[in-house]
């Protein structure tokens, strides 16, 4: 069963996976932790059937041809037509490539099957209504939503990014994947702005007629628990590679801004799976950097836009639920955190509790140091990563000398995603897919059909101020809701 982490509830995954986010503004998350049976015949077993185990764990609710069926709907070869998921060992450290699906980022994972999940959660509780999806992106969670959602039946969509706070690509990527059930919106703000402004409507009075609202950002808590899936995965490859043995612990390094990925790894490792140390990687925006060396979480500072848009993010949402774990599920303690981030800004995490964020190493990278740590680890390695992940790199690389064992580091997106970037170290002086063509050839990289198709397509943005954004939703959603 389920909970929020501000009071305490008795929910069903169904319902949690339907409302996205609890009414008192708190997240949804598990009562207790079974015991997760982890032994040699995961080695053996596909994606899926590894999903399939990991996601009966998780939804009580869901029986057994509910979850073949959502599987069997997300990882495909239409979503995934080279592989699902692919582990590139080096010699001291691993990465797990998350971006082989639809729009290129980890985010696919788990948004080719919410979409399936939120179906099936709705036709078990009998839900006829039409659900609204209303997301915040930093980037590439709008392209992987609008993707997911947007010709899912019964479903609408809108997507909130910030002007200036995601790539060209993802930008264009976001209103390739648009139609009439499917809208993006631009705001003059940054990725806080449209999050807030999110919550602010999931927990407002808002009356609605026709329609419900969801979330597929990873508040919702069927985005994050396929994230789960993919870290039991990559550790069973490493063993299936001879790459570690069976029950060596690992370290894992997670480039995050709104703390769900990195989260879902935390969950795999009380699960039982065999980490060792979890390093937290961030730009300059580095909150979360900050938090786990002084325990205290502060968003009062400037707020920089970085060339790893993604995690640009003051506010990390799903720390709530970390809070809530370390806390010992003290719904009180969290609710206080959280009114103290409200009202001042900042809280911070009582003595008591400190040490159950052991596990826990940090780093920020800047940018220039970015687009030094992709040249590094293409010389060095002949492999070429993205922005974000080479955050992540380089923060291994701050950390290596503390470190046993291998390390896995989250490679979150293609680096084809933010090749201008990636061109600042070939400097062809080309543009969009000529530019990648020259890059992919110099690296020996696939280029996917779908970035041609994208490049070519036009768009019209429409841009909210921030000071009008909250009565532009407000009125939009309410629009669609009399047109159901």
């Amino acid at each position: 069963m389920y909970t929020s982490t501000r009071k305490k509830l008795n929910y069903n995954a169904s319902n949690c996976i339907i409302k996205g986010i609890s009414d008192d503004g708190g997240l949804f998350i598990y009562d207790k932790l079974n015991e997760f049976i982890i032994d040699e015949s995961l080695i053996y077993l596909s994606y899926q059937d590894l999903s399939f185990k990991i996601l009966k764990f998780f939804l009580n609710d869901f029986d057994d041809d509910e979850i073949n069926q959502v599987i069997e709907k997300a990882y495909n070869k239409v979503n995934f037509p080279v592989n699902i998921l692919n582990v590139h060992n080096l010699n001291e450290l691993s990465f797990m490539e998350l971006y082989h699906g639809p729009t290129l980022a980890f985010k696919d994972m788990a948004l080719t099957i919410l979409p399936n999940l939120l179906q099936v959660s709705k036709r078990k509780n009998n839900n006829n209504k039409t659900t609204l999806i209303l997301t915040a992106t930093s980037g590439d969670t709008g392209g992987a939503a609008l993707s997911g959602f947007g010709n899912a039946d019964n479903t609408k969509i809108i997507v909130l990014y910030p002007t200036e706070g995601v790539s060209k690509f993802q930008e264009a990527q976001m209103h390739y994947y648009t139609n009439k059930n499917a809208m993006v919106f631009s705001v003059e703000g940054n990725f806080d702005d449209c999050q807030n402004l999110v919550k602010k409507i999931f927990t407002s009075s808002i009356q609605l007629k026709k329609l419900e609202l969801s979330s597929a950002n990873s508040i919702n808590i069927g985005r994050l628990i396929p994230q789960i899936i993919y870290y039991f995965y990559s550790y069973m490859q490493m063993v299936k590679c001879n790459n570690i043995s069976f029950g060596d612990k690992i370290n894992v390094c997670v480039p995050t801004g709104n703390f769900g990925n990195i989260l879902a790894c935390y969950i795999a490792k009380e699960m039982g799976l065999y980490i060792d140390k979890i390093i937290c990687a961030s730009n300059e925006n580095k909150v979360l950097t900050d938090f786990f060396t002084t325990y205290v979480y502060n968003k009062n500072r400037p707020f920089y836009i970085t060339n790893s848009p993604a995690m640009d993010i003051l506010i990390s949402s799903n720390l709530e639920r970390l809070l809530y774990l370390v806390t010992d599920k003290n719904e009180e303690e969290v609710s206080k955190m959280m009114n103290n981030l409200k009202e001042t800004g900042q809280f911070y995490l009582d003595d008591k509790y400190q040490s159950k964020l052991s596990c826990f190493l940090a780093s920020s990278i800047n940018k220039e140091d970015t687009v030094s740590l992709i040249k590094k680890c293409y010389e060095e390695h002949h492999y070429l990563i993205d922005p974000h992940t080479a955050v992540g790199y380089g923060a291994y690389l701050e950390h290596k000398d503390k470190l046993n064992g291998k390390t896995l580091i989250a490679s979150t997106a293609s680096p084809f995603k933010f090749i201008e970037t990636i061109d600042e170290i070939f400097n062809t002086n080309l543009d969009g897919i000529e530019r990648i063509n020259k890059i992919a050839n110099l690296t020996n990289q696939y280029v996917p059909n779908i970035l041609d198709e994208i490049y070519k397509k036009h768009y019209n943005k429409v841009v909210w101020s921030k000071a009008e954004m909250e009565e532009k939703l407000r009125k939009l959603i309410g629009e669609l809701d009399e047109s159901c």
